[in-house]
């Protein structure tokens, strides 16, 4: 690539962001080919298909830039890992908040890609893809008030006036009375609640529907963590008095025929694992109240090790496409 003048080939960190961001993205246009087939409401049905073209003219930009560079192809996911003929798996009310969690999701890892990236032209893509995916999620997020399937973050009194803490009782102690729940503190709860839903919705499908036993047993142990963590969100929120969003299991269908191969299962269940490990992260850095911050810390392990287990059972079954490596200066010497 020819940038002022000189060849600037690509570096480890944006190599690294192509080949994660087409795989993402030729997940996606599985799903969402899916999702297309089977859609009823006018609404969903549009963001859904300009949703599904906007992935295919990314994978199609990807694809040049893997030619003009010289770098393989992932083999990514595609028509051998999606099942037209299974009934539905999910609602219509389902697709818009998928649309929305996906989104927020792609929006971040497109945000971090950037930051990881120096070539022109690899910012400027990156950048076009973060701005569209901004654009589905307002679409979904609008979609879904207008319809009155989403519950905004509760209204707390609006600051009039500044002020600064003057007592470490702010920060709060391990167990007994807190001070009130921070406005902060309170985003943190939603985001991390929306994604253990979505989370928990995703397994209690693929669970029932995947045909291999150890990923079946996988999954059900990933939905008792994502019940369990929402359970523990919930409850904060009731303690504070304030209300809690609901719950999109019955937006599951019964249906036990699987929609997606296995391993397009197992791969999206990582890839909401890592969602929600960053998640919790963020939490992390922006809550203040110990109590809160043991709690997010003791979710950030439980998740790490289901991640890691999942990542030995990919290994076993061969699932787990091998991402670029730097060279072994002691096996070449």
């Amino acid at each position: 690539m020819s940038q002022d003048g000189r060849i600037v080939p690509l570096t480890s960190g944006e190599i690294g962001v192509l080949w994660a961001g087409y795989i993402g993205e030729t997940m996606l246009d599985v799903v969402m080919e899916s999702f297309q087939h089977h859609v009823v409401d006018r609404d969903a049905k549009q963001l859904l298909g300009e949703n599904a073209n906007l992935i295919k003219e990314r994978i199609s930009a990807y694809q040049e830039l893997f030619k003009q560079e010289g770098m393989k192809t992932p083999h990514g996911f595609g028509e051998q890992d999606v099942f037209l003929e299974a009934p539905r798996m999910f609602s219509d009310k389902f697709y818009l908040f998928y649309l929305k969690e996906m989104s927020r999701t792609s929006i971040i890892n497109y945000s971090n890609a950037l930051f990881a990236s120096h070539r022109r032209d690899i910012r400027m893509f990156l950048k076009k893809n973060m701005e569209e995916y901004v654009k589905v999620f307002n679409d979904a997020i609008e979609a879904l008030l207008e319809k009155g399937i989403v519950i905004r973050t509760p209204s707390i009194p609006i600051p009039t006036e500044i002020s600064f803490v003057e007592d470490t009782d702010f920060l709060g102690k391990l167990r007994g009375r807190q001070r009130a729940i921070s406005a902060q503190e309170i985003k943190e709860l939603y985001v991390n609640l929306d994604t253990n839903m979505l989370g928990k919705s995703l397994m209690i499908a693929f669970s029932q529907s995947a045909k291999s036993e150890d990923l079946k047993q996988y999954l059900h142990r990933g939905k008792k963590i994502s019940h369990k963590h929402i359970d523990i969100f919930i409850n904060q929120l009731t303690d504070e008095d304030l209300p809690a969003p609901q719950l999109w299991d019955p937006e599951v269908t019964e249906s036990k025929i699987p929609p997606f191969s296995d391993r397009l299962m197992h791969y999206h269940t990582g890839l909401a694992s890592a969602s929600g490990l960053g998640n919790y992260g963020t939490a992390l850095s922006q809550i203040a109240r110990k109590d809160l911050s043991l709690a997010f810390a003791r979710l950030v392990w439980e998740t790490a090790k289901f991640a890691s287990d999942g990542a030995v059972l990919s290994i076993k079954k061969g699932w787990l496409e091998q991402p670029p490596l730097a060279p072994d200066r002691d096996q070449l010497s």
